[in-house]
């Protein structure tokens, strides 16, 4: 069977491989889709030799090993496993979550799916209307914009740097979005400071009504994050959902400490809530609960042999990218 191997920085390969066999409790799929997560850009760029990715399945059982039960030839699968851009993969039988008819293929990539009601499980609403933020307006940020709309947040703004992602947060159930030099100067905290005027006789209890109680960062650059602690209000509860790789961040702590803000990480490291999410996110997507779907244009999906096309693609952004997948078998 054909798997994507590196062959260094920025530069992979399609190679040929011996066929996986399913071991006990396992199960063979193959592979329609693996969906393309940010976090492995920066691993793309710095890649070694032998190196290998994926980790968003998606394709049917084409065998089921020893003792697995409640799974058949040709079911439609998602969960976990890694890697998985190959024609073939392997997954535990706990990690195969069968995909509702009502979802598309296309829709269906379980693992981010997980990650996004990870975010709505941490980052729930004080009270239904309160409303929320999010930084970074890419797919994440889509897919939490479109969860909250469904929580029943109030107010919903985006924010990002591109138009076009704007316009998306619009479209997936955000009330408006901004750029973020034109932010209103109200949504900020950052201009109480210690020792600052905001802060003498008679305005501390003004500082209670500047900032949001929910915010949350998808972009994963420094300036996003201090952005949406700048936007975090007193007692608020900041998430960073962006996959925050090459190199350290500086933020204003000393704002934060003082806010006493909660910091979630949203990201998810338990395999176990990670399928449960997994399972509960293409039921609400299949009941229309969940309105996240038509994410990828056919344009943005991509063979093994593009591979290296797609991460430049992922970071540039052309028009209409959203999400990308990798199709894996022809």
């Amino acid at each position: 069977m054909k798997a994507l191997v590196m062959e260094g920085p920025g530069k992979s390969r399609v190679e040929d491989v011996e066929m996986p066999v399913p071991g006990y409790g396992e199960v063979l799929v193959k592979m329609k889709y693996c969906g393309v997560c940010s976090s492995e850009l920066e691993p793309w760029k710095t890649a070694v030799k032998g190196q290998t990715f994926g980790h968003e399945p998606m394709g049917t059982v084409e065998a089921l090993g020893d003792g697995v039960t409640g799974l058949k030839r040709n079911d439609r699968v998602t969960g976990l496993c890694s890697p998985c851009y190959a024609q073939y993969t392997i997954m535990k039988q706990e990690h195969c979550v069968v995909i509702p008819d009502e979802v598309a293929d296309e829709d269906a990539m379980g693992e981010a799916l997980a990650c996004l009601l990870n975010v709505g499980a941490q980052m729930q609403l004080a009270a239904p209307g309160d409303p929320f933020v999010v930084v970074g307006c890419g797919y994440m940020g889509l897919g939490t914009i479109s969860l909250m709309r469904a929580m029943g947040a109030g107010m919903i703004i985006g924010v990002d740097i591109r138009e076009e992602a704007r316009e998306n947060a619009l479209k997936f159930g955000a009330d408006i979005s901004y750029s973020p030099e034109t932010i209103p100067e109200e949504y900020f905290f950052s201009k109480y400071k210690f020792g600052g005027h905001a802060l003498g006789p008679g305005k501390k209890r003004e500082m209670f009504s500047v900032g949001f109680s929910r915010v949350e960062e998808f972009a994963g650059t420094g300036s996003a994050l201090r952005l949406a602690g700048d936007m975090t209000s007193v007692n608020g509860h900041l998430g960073i959902g962006g996959y925050h790789l090459g190199g350290d961040r500086r933020i204003d702590f000393q704002q934060w400490n003082y806010k006493m803000m909660r910091i979630l990480n949203t990201q998810i490291r338990d395999d176990d809530l990670a399928i449960r999410y997994c399972r509960q996110a293409l039921d609400l997507i299949a009941r229309g609960q969940w309105k996240f779907k038509g994410t990828v244009s056919p344009n943005n999906i991509y063979s093994l042999e593009e591979f290296d096309r797609c991460q430049y693609d992922l970071e540039h952004k052309p028009s209409g990218f959203i999400k990308a997948l990798i199709c894996c078998n022809d």
